[in-house]
């Protein structure tokens, strides 16, 4: 009885451990950094504006950046789910669902946990941020949007993920949601120059998107996914993307002039591999390489991003702290 209860323990154990592992997975710890950098621009912003941040500063700062986190979770773990039950992902060995590891009754019932803690966790921030209700319920009422959007990506009868508006999605919430709301937050303000932070960031977090989908475009012709990539054809995406790319640094440099913000001249370490970047996207215009080839390319504007935006953020708090 002994031996067979402890065999029952280990295999519950075992199986406890596999379905965490899978959960993990899911959700995609690659794509972590991403879902901060326009939180930390954002907060950024905010201690240049009121010069020192208090104890309740710092905790707004902590938690938005856990709430965005959370949301990137949430898409995370929808796209998993959404994309495996329609097979558009089963060419993927990190899908859990295409690949059997997780059951999709299961995500799905996690999906729904994880939505209502994430949502529990906004209600919070917005508690310790605001005193008025009439931005509490206009920021809840943001949060709810962000919740549904994170979740309809490819989740539901018509999920917009498949009807080529992730990249619009990704440029609201990525951009203008996380940096202009993630300042609100904290300094019940926004200015001309913190619009211009925010639409850069949202170019360039599209530009992550956009060349995901121009990399997976032969799979998603083949199932039927509608993305902006299968829409335009591999020459005028890649048009598209360099444009929205150069325009992210032509906004970087303006927002350089208007703030007198000379620092960021730091972005010079990068004008090489962005020249680079730029140029392979240009053959795959026009396709001397495979789509396939961009993962590289995936993960080098991921990097640019990142470091576009700590230098950002570096700057903003030197130049009002000389």
């Amino acid at each position: 009885m002994s031996r067979g209860s402890d065999e029952r323990q280990y295999g519950n154990l075992l199986m406890t451990i596999t379905l965490l592992t899978a959960f993990l997975q899911a959700t995609r710890p690659r794509t972590y950094p991403l879902a901060l950098v326009g939180i930390l621009v954002a907060n950024a912003l905010a201690f240049s504006r009121l010069e020192s941040f208090t104890p309740q500063n710092w905790q707004i700062f902590f938690l938005s950046m856990w709430v965005a986190l959370g949301l990137q979770i949430l898409s995370n773990l929808a796209n998993d789910y959404g994309d495996g039950i329609r097979g558009t992902d089963n060419h993927r060995l990190d899908r859990q669902i295409s690949q059997g590891n997780l059951k999709p009754q299961t995500l799905k019932h996690l999906i729904k946990i994880w939505a209502a803690f994430i949502f529990a966790c906004g209600v919070g921030l917005l508690w310790l941020s605001f005193d008025r209700l009439s931005e509490f319920l206009t920021f809840l009422a943001f949060g709810v949007i962000a919740i549904i959007a994170a979740v309809t990506y490819t989740m539901g009868k018509r999920p917009y993920g498949y009807q080529a508006k992730g990249e619009i999605a990704v440029f609201i919430f990525f951009g203008l949601l996380n940096v202009l709301g993630g300042l609100y937050l904290q300094t019940q303000y926004i200015g001309t120059t913190d619009i211009i932070a925010a639409i850069t960031i949202g170019l360039l977090c599209t530009c992550v998107l956009m060349i995901n989908n121009m990399r997976d475009i032969d799979n998603d012709v083949l199932t039927g996914k509608q993305t902006l990539a299968t829409r335009l054809g591999k020459e005028n995406m890649g048009h598209l993307y360099r444009i929205i790319l150069l325009a992210a640094y032509f906004l970087v440099f303006t927002f350089s002039l208007l703030q007198q913000n000379f620092y960021l001249v730091s972005l010079i370490i990068i004008i090489n591999p962005v020249f680079k970047h730029l140029k392979t996207i240009r053959q795959y215009s026009d396709e001397t390489i495979q789509p396939a080839q961009l993962s590289a390319q995936l993960k080098q504007i991921i990097l640019i991003t990142l470091i576009t935006s700590a230098l950002m953020s570096l700057s903003i708090v030197q130049t009002n702290h000389l």
